[in-house]
Formats: C-alpha cells, structure tokens, sequence
C-alpha cells in the first residue's frame, strides 16, 4: 500500500481479529456508537431471509446511519455490474467534501473474486465475516463483505482523499455487516 495509508491503517489492525494480508496494512470496520451513526433507521431484518437475491441494498443504510458524515441526498436504487446497487451522494459545499458511497449485493460473486486495485488488498474480517479491503487509487475505496461462498456485499466509498474513503467505509461496513444473513 501507499506509505500515506499505512499510519491510519495500522491503527485499524486492532480492531481486525484473524487477518492476512497479500500487502502491508490491516484495515478493518471502526466500532460504533450512536453519537457515530451506529443507530440505524432501517430495521436488522432488513435482509429478508438468508438467500442473497432478497437483499435490498437500500435497506442495509438509512439516513440516521449517515448522519454523523454529513447530510446525503434520497438514495438512488441502481443494478451496475452484475450488482443491485443503492448510491448516496453528500450534500457538499465544495468539491473536496464531496462524498459518494454505494452500498451493493453481488448475488454471484464472493469475496474471493474481489480484484486489487493497485495498492494491494487485505483480507480480515468484520464482526467475525469474512471481509475484503481494497483501496482503488485515485481517492475511492471497496469493502467487501461475505454473505456467502458466491455471494458479497460491497460498500464503496470515492471522496478526494484515500485515506478518507477507506476510514468512511470501514465504519459503514460496521453498520451494514449485522444486517446480513448469517452463514
């Protein structure tokens, strides 16, 4: 990884229980409380049952999740990728505070086939499921987490700065991962 990812990444390690790495640097999702956006407004049954194909990705956010990062536009339900996909986009005053965070369902894709996105990926996990870290240069970064063997939610986060991104999607990974069937 980038050396100016290393110091905020290496506090991460802590919270990252069982990691491995394919390159320095242990990022993994921040606990959280209500005075970070740990109360959520939608409901921790939100998944509709254990089958991947049933999950509303717009259900596994709600505005309350994002208040302490700022106010987000109404969510935008998308399919991009082989992915069901819900965007936010932050109200911003100027283009280095802008923010777009997706979080999306990958019926048939595990964590396995997450892709490096030229500074290394680490691998961990979230709350005790596998999960996937992926910074993607210029200034965005992927959470990937397991719901099953072929099946993932990712949370990907592009603001101005990289360090940024990945801090905002390891908290939003620590939101969206109790809402997901368990395995």
């Amino acid at each position: 990884m980038k050396k100016l990812l290393l110091v905020p990444l290496t506090a991460a390690a802590f919270v990252l229980a069982a990691c491995s790495t394919e390159k320095p640097g242990t990022p993994s999702a921040a606990p959280s409380s209500p005075a970070q956006g740990g109360e959520s407004s939608a409901p921790t049954t939100a998944t509709g049952g254990a089958d991947p194909a049933s999950i509303d990705p717009c259900a596994l956010i709600g505005a309350a999740d994002l208040a302490s990062f700022g106010t987000f536009e109404p969510p935008v339900p998308e399919n991009v990728g082989g992915a069901r996909v819900c965007e936010f986009t932050k109200d911003s005053q100027t283009a280095a505070d802008s923010v777009t965070l997706s979080v999306g369902v990958r019926d048939k894709q595990g964590v396995d086939s997450v892709v490096d996105g030229g500074n290394g990926k680490t691998t961990g996990n979230v709350n005790g499921r596998k999960a996937v870290l992926v910074p993607k240069p210029p200034a965005s970064c992927l959470m990937a987490l397991e719901i099953g063997a072929s099946a993932r939610a990712d949370i990907v986060v592009v603001s101005t700065d990289p360090e940024k991104s990945c801090g905002m999607a390891e908290k939003i990974a620590d939101i969206v991962e109790p809402k997901l069937p368990k395995g």
